[in-house]
């Protein structure tokens, strides 16, 4: 297994997240962010997903500390978006503004096989990017493009290691003919 500090090096990206400089026109941008947050697809599902299949990856000890790797960061863009959310002047709940529903765990996919759970989860990363770079199309503000910009590089990143797992543990399930 490697050191706890070889696969954060492997998981992460060694770039700081741009600052957001905001502007008094901004606030019609506070409900696709706040879906971002704490919506459907939100960074709130992506971090309590990962815990949730933490449990079923114990028997592989460095998939188990990836995901807390992998939750971590989710914990840090949760964080950037509702300080966003906050400092554009609405409350940062769990809820989406888009939607108006309040997250729930409902929201979480869960899977209990390798296989579904590296598969569902990649499959968030993509929801994600395709979400953030819809808030790129939208928000003219250049800083907080820079942030999602920002964000999708760790995304990229976590969807290139999940899916770098589906492809091992496909292999190793597949009958040999």
């Amino acid at each position: 297994m490697k050191p706890f500090s070889d696969l954060q090096k492997e998981l992460t990206i060694d770039l700081p997240y741009p600052p957001v400089t905001l502007t008094k026109n901004d606030f019609r941008y506070t409900a696709l962010i706040s879906d971002a947050y704490a919506g459907k697809g939100s960074e709130t599902t992506a971090i309590n997903q990962y815990r949730v299949h933490r449990f079923y990856l114990k028997d592989f000890p460095e998939i188990y500390a990836a995901y807390e790797i992998l939750a971590d960061a989710e914990v840090i863009h949760q964080e950037l978006l509702g300080n966003i959310v906050y400092r554009l002047g609405s409350q940062p709940k769990l809820c989406s503004q888009i939607s108006r529903n309040y997250w729930n765990g409902g929201f979480v996919h869960y899977r209990t096989q390798l296989v579904p759970i590296f598969e569902s989860d990649a499959q968030e990363e993509r929801n994600a990017i395709a979400h953030y770079k819809m808030l790129i199309r939208t928000i003219p503000n250049p800083s907080m493009q820079a942030l999602f910009r920002r964000i999708i590089m760790d995304e990229e990143l976590h969807l290139a290691y999940l899916e770098s797992l589906i492809a091992e543990f496909k292999q190793k399930t597949t009958p040999e003919k």
